[in-house]
């Protein structure tokens, strides 16, 4: 009885603990989803402010304008047209077309993420 008791209340917490960590949002544009230090932004014309605190954050889509407070070791953008602001990143991968990423700093040496770019008018800058 007391060891099925432990286990009941050890698994109600972990699954509490997870829940904490995951949102999901279906909405008009596509989708988000925020899993632990994963940040996932899937649409068109989302206009959303999120906090990260390392870990990556995947944008795809189109005309989105996305606000990344805090610290991502990856960001990665494709499709067109969209516009990130992150506060800071070390790696940046930039997708289609028309993409903007501003960023405020980067923990590496030189001060300037790690940037890959193809496709046509996409920009990375530091703001």
């Amino acid at each position: 009885m007391k060891k099925t008791l432990i286990l009941s209340v050890l698994f109600i917490g972990m699954g509490l603990a997870n829940a904490q960590k995951t949102a999901k949002v279906n909405s008009q544009h596509g989708t988000t989803k925020q899993v632990d230090k994963h940040l996932e932004i899937d649409g068109i014309g989302h206009n959303n402010s999120y906090t990260l605190d390392g870990g990556s954050a995947e944008i795809s889509g189109g005309n989105n304008t996305i606000a990344i407070n805090g610290y991502a070791d990856k960001l990665e953008v494709s499709g067109t047209d969209n516009t990130v602001y992150i506060d800071k990143v070390a790696r940046i991968i930039l997708e289609g077309g028309n993409n903007k990423v501003f960023y405020k700093s980067s923990p590496t040496k030189t001060g300037k993420p790690g940037v890959a770019i193809t496709g046509v008018g996409n920009s990375v800058n530091k703001k």
